[in-house]
């Protein structure tokens, strides 16, 4: 007997569902591609400078070298980036160095300290005349699911999706696979990062809970190419650990983020169970992808949630975050800084750029996930790509130029037309509010002169008052001198001290003073 409320599915029902499922996705994937065409009707006048590259395969990771060249001319730089194929298992993979020739006007001297662009390498000229072209591969086991270049050792570090951890040799021209491998972590991970402020250390965190801190200048001159024993390790979170940030004031300092919900951060002098700031519910209890501190400002850093919320903490004070930031319809994966700048890339397909100065003053109001108006601190949306977005950078040296790659297998290279339209007129804005500050700071000084001008002018008059009371009394005679008048009560004063006239003409005592 079949209760009444079993519900039995008929083939024909699987059908309709299935039916159901394949038009969502039709729909979705037509919605997508109605978009990317919107998008690149209006891209002329939203962008400087966009480049977009369709790879073989996708890929997960992106890193922009500092390293630049120019050609014999001039005219063109070209600029590097390392990038991580995603293939099927049939396929190998490669860790890849690319260049892009890009035009020498993104290129100022600041940039380069003492250096102009006139002292950069030269392009090779036969093949800057292809814009993007590879300069080198090495060949890596799996996929890659992170890349990161340390700029001072010349080593490339890579998150494989078996747990281990690869070095390559970027000085080395002659090899084309890793030179050593950091055997620790039991499951994959996206969580590794160089120390900016100690050579050679590198974090790595994973999907096994753990976080481990290896010292790459240690090992040179050691023979064997496969390292067992990690630093350092910590396992203070409970769930996936899915990023990692160091501090860029102390080599000692990073941030950690996992699944468990929790903001961490670390001190390496400490124990290792000890953990110097813990943030539970960082996110109100959600999973957290993206944690980044500032690059100048080290008691600043921002987490991105799989919420799509991104929020803005003070170590100071952890108690709430600065400001939470509402843009993305998807999880955040990653988080950039550039001075006052920071990008955030989702799974929403965009790439989103912050103005962080907007977050102080008025504009530090808490904005509603549900506000209809955007984000006062949003001022530009990458909407460039039709496949959830892997990892977006920041170039170091070029202004404004940023690189994103996607599960589209697209790579594009782009810079906003209008952010420094922007900056110019914040600029302008607080040269507007100085002058008026200025010119109220003299106003009010001229005020308080004008009082002071005022009471000297009334000692003044009550001077010469004086004066002509004298001189009546001197040409008056013996009886009207000793006569009481209203004169003489002028002369004399409540406390019996006569007013000072010593400078006063006493030759002209009908002459008055005036301070205008």
């Amino acid at each position: 007997m079949v209760s009444a409320t079993t519900t039995i599915s008929s083939p024909k029902m699987k059908s309709a569902k299935a039916l159901n499922v394949t038009e969502q996705y039709q729909i979705s994937e037509k919605l997508i591609n109605e978009g990317f065409k919107v998008w690149k009707k209006a891209s002329p006048m939203l962008y400087d400078l966009i480049y977009t590259y369709s790879c073989d395969w996708p890929s997960l990771t992106v890193q922009w070298l500092e390293d630049l060249t120019a050609s014999a001319q001039n005219n063109l730089i070209t600029a590097k980036f390392l990038l991580g194929t995603h293939t099927t298992d049939a396929h190998q993979n490669y860790l890849k160095l690319y260049g892009v020739d890009l035009p020498s006007t993104l290129v100022s001297d600041e940039n380069f300290g003492s250096h102009s662009i006139s002292q950069i390498d030269p392009v090779d000229t036969e093949t800057s005349q292809r814009r993007l072209h590879l300069l080198r591969k090495w060949r890596h086991p799996g996929e890659i699911n992170k890349v990161r270049f340390d700029e001072q050792l010349g080593l490339i570090a890579t998150q494989t999706n078996s747990g281990d951890i690869l070095i390559y040799d970027y000085n080395d021209i002659a090899s084309d696979t890793s030179v050593r491998t950091l055997k620790y972590h039991l499951k994959e991970g996206f969580g590794l990062e160089w120390s900016p402020t100690s050579q050679g250390r590198l974090l790595s965190g994973n999907e096994d809970s753990k976080i481990a801190l290896w010292d790459l200048s240690s090992l040179r001159g050691q023979q064997s190419k496969t390292v067992m024993k990690p630093s350092r390790t910590l396992a203070t979170h409970t769930g996936i650990i899915n990023d990692i940030s160091w501090n860029c004031a102390s080599s000692d300092t990073f941030a950690s983020i996992s699944d468990d919900g929790s903001l961490q951060i670390h001190d390496l002098r400490a124990a290792d169970s000890d953990v110097a700031i813990r943030v539970d519910k960082a996110h109100e209890g959600k999973a957290i992808n993206a944690v980044e501190f500032h690059p100048a400002l080290s008691s600043f850093l921002s987490t991105g949630a799989v919420d799509g919320s991104i929020s803005c903490w003070d170590l100071r004070d952890v108690s709430a975050p600065v400001k939470k930031l509402y843009g993305h319809t998807g999880p955040v994966l990653n988080l950039k800084f550039k001075d006052n700048l920071m990008l955030s890339t989702s799974v929403d397909r965009r790439v989103l750029l912050w103005d962080l100065n907007r977050i102080s003053g008025q504009d530090s109001r808490e904005h509603d996930r549900n506000d209809e108006n955007a984000d006062a601190s949003l001022i530009f949306v990458h909407g460039g790509h039709t496949g959830r977005l892997c990892e977006a950078d920041w170039h170091p040296k070029l202004d404004n130029v940023v690189i994103s790659c996607a599960e589209d297998s697209l790579v594009e290279i782009w810079r906003p037309l209008h952010i420094e339209d922007e900056f110019d007129y914040e600029e302008q804005e607080a040269e507007e509010r100085k002058d008026e500050e200025e010119e109220e700071q003299k106003n009010k000084q001229h005020e308080e002169a004008g009082v002071s001008k005022n009471e000297l002018n009334k000692h003044v008059n009550e001077a010469n008052v004086t004066v002509k009371a004298e001189s009546v009394t001197e040409k008056s005679d013996d009886t009207a001198i000793n006569k009481p008048s209203d004169t003489a009560a002028i002369i004399g004063s409540s406390n019996g001290v006569q007013p000072d006239t010593a400078n006063i003409d006493h030759k002209h005592p009908s002459r008055d003073v005036n301070m205008d």
